[in-house]
């Protein structure tokens, strides 16, 4: 649990610092964006998530 809120935080702070950044009209790096896409999506598809709570 205590890796599951690790993880969590990681992504509300990244969000806030592009938050920031946005708000003087900054747009965040491309890249930051899709390695976000890609940690948020992971490997599988997001009808997997149902197999990951319920198998």
């Amino acid at each position: 649990m205590a890796e599951l809120m690790s993880g969590i935080y990681a992504v509300g702070e990244q969000g806030e610092i592009w938050m920031k950044q946005l708000l003087k009209d900054e747009l965040p790096p491309g890249d930051e964006i899709a390695k976000a896409e890609g940690f948020l999506t992971g490997s599988g598809s997001i009808a997997d998530l149902e197999l990951f709570f319920y198998d």
